[in-house]
Formats: C-alpha cells, sequence, structure tokens
C-alpha cells in the first residue's frame, strides 16, 4: 500500500521490518507497473507489518486461477488433471521450507501454522530465531513461503489428502537434485550449431589392397635398386 507521505507498508516483511528504497529500485520488476508520475529518484520507506492474511492475499494476485469452461485447471484456464502418484519437490521448493524446517514430512495443518507464526513475527524475533540467516533471507522469508504454498495448493491443487505424497528433497541416492530443465538448457547451448565433419573411412577390402600395393611396390624398388649395384660391381673390372 502506497501513500502520499512516502510510507509502504508490506504485509509479507517482519513486523517492524524497515529499509529505504527509491522509487526505480521499487519498480525494478516486470511484475510491478510504475506510474506515470513516478519520480525514479524518490526515496521510500517501506515498513514489514507481519500481516499473513494479507500477504497470501497479495501473492493470490500474482496468479490466475479462473478454469472457465477448462475445469480443473491449473493456472491460466488451462486443463490440469487431478494429481495424483508420487511427487518429489525440489530446488526453491526444499530450499523455501528447509529454512523453516517443514522438510521432514510435516502435516499441511504443521506447516501452514508454522509458517504464520513466522510471518506475524517481529523484525527482532525472527533475527533471534535465525541469528546466522541473512537480512535479506529473513526478510523475503515468509512472502516466498506463502508463494511456495499458493502454488502447490491453489496451483497444482494439492490439500490434506495429497500432501503426504510430496516429498521435499535435496539428494536423490546421494546426488544433488538440480533443474531438469535448466540442466537440459545448459548442455544444449553446449551442442554446436553447425555438425561436425564426418570422418570418411576405407573398407576393408580396400585397405589389403592399398597394403599388399604398397608392399609390391617396395619389393619392386628394392629389387630394381640391387641390380643397379651388381651391375656396377661388374663394370668396374677389366678382364686379363
Amino acid at each position: 500500500q502506497d501513500s502520499l507521505s512516502g510510507q509502504i507498508s508490506h504485509p509479507c516483511y517482519p513486523r517492524g521490518y524497515q529499509e529505504n528504497v527509491t522509487v526505480a529500485e521499487l519498480y525494478d520488476s516486470p511484475c510491478v507497473r510504475a506510474p506515470s508520475t513516478a519520480s525514479p529518484a524518490s526515496v521510500l520507506t517501506v515498513t514489514g507489518t507481519g500481516n499473513p492474511a494479507a500477504c497470501g492475499t497479495a501473492v493470490q494476485r500474482l496468479f490466475n486461477f479462473s478454469c472457465g469452461a477448462q475445469w480443473p485447471c491449473g493456472f491460466n484456464g488451462v486443463y490440469q488433471p487431478p494429481v495424483r502418484g508420487q511427487f518429489f519437490a525440489f530446488s526453491g521448493f526444499y530450499h523455501t521450507l528447509h529454512f523453516l524446517n517443514l522438510t521432514g514430512g510435516q502435516s499441511l495443518s504443521l506447516v501452514n501454522d508454522t509458517i504464520r507464526q513466522f510471518c506475524i513475527s517481529s523484525w527482532e524475533q525472527v533475527q533471534k530465531l535465525f541469528p546466522t540467516a541473512s537480512r535479506t533471507h529473513l526478510r523475503d522469508a515468509c512472502t516466498a513461503s506463502s508463494y511456495t504454498l499458493t502454488l502447490l495448493l491453489q496451483g497444482y491443487k494439492f490439500n490434506h489428502t495429497t500432501w503426504p505424497k510430496i516429498h521435499f528433497v535435496r539428494q536423490i541416492a546421494n546426488v544433488d537434485v538440480g533443474w531438469t530443465l535448466g540442466y537440459m538448457l545448459n548442455l544444449t547451448n553446449m551442442i554446436p550449431s553447425e555438425p561436425a565433419p564426418g570422418v570418411i573411412g576405407l573398407q576393408r577390402s580396400s585397405w589389403i589392397a592399398a597394403t599388399a600395393l604398397l608392399a609390391f611396390m617396395l619389393i619392386l624398388t628394392f629389387c630394381l635398386l640391387s641390380a643397379m649395384c651388381c651391375q656396377r660391381n661388374s663394370l668396374g673390372y677389366e678382364h686379363l
């Protein structure tokens, strides 16, 4: 919420947290549209209010969950069948919930309560609870947790029944799990744009013929040299 006095209330930031940002920094994101009257050099004061309900509402505005005729759907009216089977959540999913120690198979109710309790905590409280965490990480933890829950529950349609089928992991078989699509894109960039020139080889019969011809030429050359040497020696003596 932006006011004319330059004060901004942020429901996802811990209660009592404050920082000064310029208008240019505030709107430096493709998800935020800057008003035409905004002055890039103006300084605004952002104050956290620690309101998990308002934070969840703000996060939901980032998504389009309307389905229309394509029910059930996930995002933007695209059909999505009900979730079934086991799921592995890694990368951002794992690190976000691992920060709050919620990757050990906790129930959805406990996950919701833990995130809510963290989001209503004051800035002083979260600093004491996580003394080694960075300032940025502590500031954004509530936002990231609310975003993750919104994505899983309202986007992918997990619920209290299917939540235990999600396994938040960092490793599988002692191997770090990375972003599969990102890994594939990285390998794709390593493929040359033009195919490498092929090596043209000879068949077995051609190799045999070439070897035999080379051997014949060597033998013929040796015989000619021997004959020339013998003829030269015979011409060097006179008959008595």
